[in-house]
């Protein structure tokens, strides 16, 4: 990453976050520029789910109806934002790296650049796994559930794209924890044993997060999201175990060499 002189005065540091901002918002701009050059592809992708839910691209088509004259813009603003803002994360991130390194220690430093791109891979393992897992079967059980009352189930298609994309991105997001958990314990500012001890109230405020974000509440998705989210904190627990051994193993080392 580009360093700058850690010596800068308070507006020589401005003048660098103004920069940092201005190549952010262009990344941004022109991620929402490709996503609305390719809308109807990309609003095509986006009806994945539901046309598994329906088992046809027919009755899928045939069910998702907008009743608004005018609701067909939100859908445009919703997909074209928020699409575009997930092609620049990546960019946003290596600007925001290169901007708060100087101020980093030698230690911190070191891994900067392996969270931000670990950032990403879990921002996009997380949309992933709530676009091709959580959705279809959550949208499959609601369609077959009404179907199973004689009812047909229409889905207007502001409130759709804003379901698909919001609980895709929210699910992205809250999957970055465990790196957030394993940056800590490399900085030794969360103990191990702290995590451990900790297990049943991030269950319970997994599940909690998982009821608010999951687009039906069901039983269907609100297990799966809880699960696993819990499982990467497991995750997390294993791998800072492995470090902070190796921490210790270090130090003891050391002492001995002394």
């Amino acid at each position: 990453m580009e360093e700058e002189p850690s010596d800068m005065t308070f507006f020589e540091h401005l003048e660098v976050f103004r920069w940092t901002l201005g190549r952010s918002c262009l990344a941004f701009f022109l991620g929402v520029a490709i996503v609305f050059f390719f809308m109807q592809d990309v609003a095509g992708f986006l009806q994945l789910p539901l046309a598994k839910a329906y088992g046809s691209v027919e009755l899928m088509e045939k069910n998702l109806i907008t009743y608004k004259p005018m609701g067909v813009i939100s859908v445009f603003m919703q997909v074209a934002v928020l699409g575009g803002l997930s092609l620049a994360m990546p960019f946003i991130l290596y600007f925001l790296g290169c901007f708060v390194a100087p101020g980093l220690e030698q230690k911190e430093r070191r891994i900067l650049g392996p969270s931000c791109f670990g950032a990403f891979l879990l921002f996009m393992f997380g949309c992933l796994f709530a676009f091709y897992i959580i959705l279809p079967l959550t949208l499959g059980f609601s369609v077959r559930l009404n179907a199973l009352l004689g009812f047909d189930l229409l889905w207007a298609a502001s409130d759709y794209y804003n379901m698909v994309v919001w609980f895709c991105l929210a699910t992205g997001a809250f999957f970055q924890f465990p790196l957030i958990i394993l940056t800590l314990i490399y900085l030794n500012i969360v103990h191990i044993q702290v995590l451990r001890s900790a297990r049943r109230y991030v269950f319970l405020g997994l599940m909690v997060f998982s009821a608010l974000v999951s687009p039906g509440g069901d039983f269907i998705s609100l297990p799966l999201t809880t699960g696993a989210m819990y499982l990467l904190y497991e995750l997390a627990i294993l791998i800072g175990g492995r470090m902070d051994a190796r921490r210790q193993k270090q130090v003891i080392d050391e002492m001995d060499d002394l």
